[in-house]
């Protein structure tokens, strides 16, 4: 996968703030433009130009639009809500490629469309009305609502949509081309109301391989609801697996499949696999599959530490692309008592980088510099950087 060849979770952070600037200040540099909608008619919205050729240009977000911050409750973390959203774009730049299609978040699937996939066999509203049932297994056995749930996880959270559209011979951007994510449960997290009306939480743990092959096995039915929906009936669609990660991990899932359904078709005919993966330093992972990485990491927190060796926290996260480290963030908390001490702490960490830092210059590297939860610094190295830049936040 490539995620905006994946510049990752620092990396992502600044693309969602650049993302928002652009957003805030359209005027400068967008153009107004008609998009034909679902319905046939037309709407005029702003054209957003790309941070630089390699990203989309984006259609400004319809003020209006019901879905916006829908994907908050299905997935229950938020580095995997960034994480399902900016990859699934990165990925589609291979199959929807930035200088023939423009981006637009998601214009096709409804609330009851996504909820009516969601919801448990048996348990979707207005079954008399002739409504689809839900994708997620039925409920299973045992004496209390608790019982039942635990004993048959939900295994689907959401199904993100985006849209890729191109400038027609009569100058409005139509439709092309819709990518679709499927998130799954690597944790079954849910909040069960037993005969006492009282709110029980449930969190499983759930076994990849069981979870992935399901994933497989209803992602037809959902390639069937897209079609389904006006609108999407002829497109290609670009259609991924992903698992999210435990609600409470500083890291996020990863894709893990990924397939093309060319214009018209509703079959999928092969999965390509998806070999990417998110690691924490220090973590077992890192310990058993990323030993040469972690020694560096440590050496990096080592030399940190000696500035402040009982108060400073380091924590790293690392992207792998095929086994290949592509991306690093790292963050590191300290408790600061003046600006001076931000300061020098920060050019510190940044004659790290530049001097004798493990890791070398093809990784991204994106440094966090916190103090209670709010960010005082940053230091960003980049392949095309001599030396690493600093910047210190004014608060």
């Amino acid at each position: 996968m490539s995620r905006l060849k994946k510049r990752k979770l620092g990396a992502a952070a600044l693309i969602v703030l650049s993302l928002q600037l652009a957003l805030a200040g359209c005027s400068q540099g967008s153009s107004q433009n008609s998009v034909v909608k679902k319905n046939g008619g037309t709407q005029t919205t702003q054209l957003i130009p790309g941070a630089n050729s390699k990203d989309y240009q984006s259609l400004r977000p319809v003020s209006n639009d019901q879905m916006r911050g829908y994907i908050n409750y299905g997935v229950n973390n938020r580095v995997d809500v960034d994480q399902l959203e900016l990859g699934l774009m990165n990925m589609s730049k291979s199959v929807f490629s930035p200088d023939q299609y423009v981006f637009q978040s998601g214009q096709y699937l409804t609330e009851n469309d996504i909820n009516g996939m969601l919801y448990r066999q048996g348990q979707e509203k207005n079954k008399t009305s002739g409504s689809l049932p839900g994708l997620n297994p039925p409920l299973g056995t045992g004496k209390t609502a608790v019982q039942r749930a635990q004993s048959s996880p939900k295994y689907l959270n959401y199904v993100l949509e985006q849209d890729y559209l191109k400038k027609s011979s009569n100058g409005k951007y139509v439709l092309a081309g819709v990518s679709i994510a499927v998130s799954l449960n690597s944790v079954y997290s849910d909040q069960i109301m037993d005969q006492n009306q009282n709110i029980n939480s449930i969190q499983e743990q759930l076994n990849s391989a069981t979870v992935k092959a399901w994933g497989r096995s209803v992602a037809p039915k959902i390639l069937q609801r897209v079609r389904s929906v006006k609108g999407l009936s002829k497109v290609p669609v670009f259609l991924t697996l992903y698992m999210t990660a435990a609600p409470d991990s500083l890291i996020p899932g990863d894709y893990f499949a990924k397939t093309t359904v060319s214009a018209g078709s509703a079959t999928i005919d092969k999965w390509t696999t998806v070999n990417d993966q998110h690691v924490l330093f220090p973590s077992t992972a890192a310990s058993s599959q990323y030993k040469a990485d972690l020694a560096k990491f440590n050496t990096f927190k080592s030399d940190v530490q000696k500035y402040y060796p009982d108060f400073v926290g380091v924590v790293g996260k690392g992207f792998y692309e095929n086994q290949t480290l592509t991306d690093l963030t790292i963050d590191i908390n300290l408790r600061f008592m003046d600006e001076t001490e931000i300061i020098g702490f920060t050019n510190y960490v940044a004659s790290i980088v530049n001097n004798g830092f493990g890791f070398g210059r093809e990784v991204p590297i994106h440094i966090s510099i916190t103090s209670n939860d709010v960010q005082e610094a940053l230091v960003d190295r980049t392949s095309s950087m001599d030396t690493a830049y600093v910047h210190i936040f004014q608060h």
